[in-house]
């Protein structure tokens, strides 16, 4: 009877080992996405918000955060918060009238690893203004 060759119990294991590392290895990325509004994309609200908050999945620099109602017109925002600094989360409180109608949320920003993104968030405003 022939016994096996010692090394290939080795490489069997190493070649477990291999599959077993790459079949459940997540890709590096530090490209902020957006995980979480407020309000949440395709909200209907029945009053306006009293402010905007977007959570994302790693710190982003948000350079752009604006609000524009459905005519395209820029509606006002108050910043909270430092926008210079990369953070994963961007707020912004929301003064004056909104009147019913439906708002898209636009931002835009820098990943720590430089990448630019951005994105939109829409909502709809139904009932009395504030």
């Amino acid at each position: 009877m022939s016994r096996p060759i010692p090394y290939a119990h080795a490489l069997v294991a190493l070649g477990l080992v291999l599959v077993l590392a790459v079949g459940t290895a997540r890709p590096a990325t530090a490209h902020a996405e957006l995980r979480a509004s407020e309000p949440a994309e395709g909200a209907v609200l029945s009053a306006p918000p009293g402010r905007i908050a977007l959570s994302f999945t790693a710190p982003m620099q948000v350079t752009s955060l604006r609000l524009l109602d459905e005519a395209g017109e820029e509606r006002p925002l108050r910043r909270e918060g430092s926008r210079t600094a990369a953070t994963a989360e961007a707020r912004a409180g929301v003064p004056g009238l909104l009147p019913p109608g439906t708002y898209r949320v636009e931002y835009r920003g820098l990943s720590a690893d430089g990448h630019v993104g951005g994105g939109a968030v829409r909502f709809r405003v139904e009932g009395r203004t504030r």
